[in-house]
């Protein structure tokens, strides 16, 4: 019953002219560098996206690790439409450093804080739906437009 609802709510969303998704440039987004290997940032990310940005698992986690390129993707899709909610790009410096690209749609549970708390499960490698560490004003969120 709840998916229905939550895909009635996606649909009326959309048909309502608003868009599901990241918008380039406009929705909260971050760039960091971790002390953190991009196989074993993967592994939070998704952790941290299956705890908290999946919606009661009406919204799909997709991605993978590309051992080859060094590099990982993370996706939460929306239903139907099937556009980014949420996305985590990371890229291997070296064996324990990686770049990560935090980006989310904007609403609900896919906010600013939902950046900063993917940032720190990252780093710290525990998943929490709430960030309880200091933040951190060299990296700041860059908020909606």
């Amino acid at each position: 019953m709840s998916r229905i609802l939550a895909a009635a709510s996606v649909l009326a969303v959309s048909l309502a002219g608003c868009s599901v998704g990241i918008t380039p440039g406009q929705s909260p987004s971050g760039e960091y560098k971790v002390e953190v290997g991009y196989q074993q940032a993967y592994k939070a990310a998704r952790a941290q996206a299956e705890m908290c940005l999946t919606g009661k698992d009406a919204y799909a986690i997709q991605g993978g690790v590309d051992d080859a390129g060094r590099k990982a993707t993370l996706r939460v899709t929306a239903p139907i439409s099937g556009n980014d909610v949420a996305r985590v790009d990371i890229t291997g410096i070296d064996a324990g450093h990686s770049d990560v690209r935090i980006a989310m749609w904007g609403r609900s549970i896919w906010n600013g804080d939902a950046v900063i708390a993917m940032r720190d499960a990252i780093r710290f490698q525990v998943p929490t739906c709430v960030s309880y560490m200091p933040s951190d004003t060299n990296n700041p969120v860059k908020a909606p437009q």
